[in-house]
């Protein structure tokens, strides 16, 4: 977990776009995969990963599916059982003096600058995103966001939502 945390904290998620995207063409210049058929898939954090990956870098994914991702972490921190890893995933080693803490405006920032969010009007591929609504790690209200923002901007998206699913823990509530 240190590695974790001195190698990508304050550069997270943009390391993990950019590690992600380095193999992605390293396959395609291997003549494994076709650049124009690739779609990213992820759950939970991956999902967060997936949504990223379909922000930042919106010409080279045809499609996204994300199970409960997270998206919008200034808006998460209020409503997860987890509020210490939004702290962890924005300010890295320094997460554990802040974490206790209601966010300060600067945290705030920092929390929405590192999600999909910030780059949602950046997003080109149809995205699917399968919620929990009894999920209380990644709250219902993350997608839904990005339902509301994506059809505004873009009109690709699809929500399949199960209220009584929490699909962290892969159970019915």
């Amino acid at each position: 977990m240190t590695f974790f945390l001195s190698s990508k904290s304050l550069n997270y998620p943009k390391q993990d776009v950019r590690d992600c995207l380095t193999a992605i063409d390293h396959v395609i210049n291997e003549k494994l995969i076709d650049a124009s058929k690739v779609a990213v898939v992820g759950i939970s954090h991956g999902g967060f990963l997936t949504t990223h990956l379909i922000g930042q870098a919106p010409d080279r994914f045809v499609a996204g599916a994300a199970r409960n991702p997270v998206c919008n972490l200034a808006l998460m921190i209020g409503t997860t059982d987890i509020p210490d890893w939004c702290y962890m995933v924005a300010c890295g080693t320094e997460a554990k003096q802040y974490a206790s803490e209601s966010p300060s405006p600067d945290h705030l920032r920092l929390f929405y600058e590192k999600s999909l969010i910030a780059h949602i009007s950046k997003v080109k591929a149809p995205l699917l995103m399968l919620l929990g609504g009894a999920d209380l790690r990644v709250p219902v209200s993350n997608g839904l966001q990005v339902q509301e923002l994506l059809t505004d901007f873009a009109g690709f998206i699809n929500i399949l939502q199960q209220m009584n699913l929490n699909f962290h823990a892969m159970q019915f509530s």
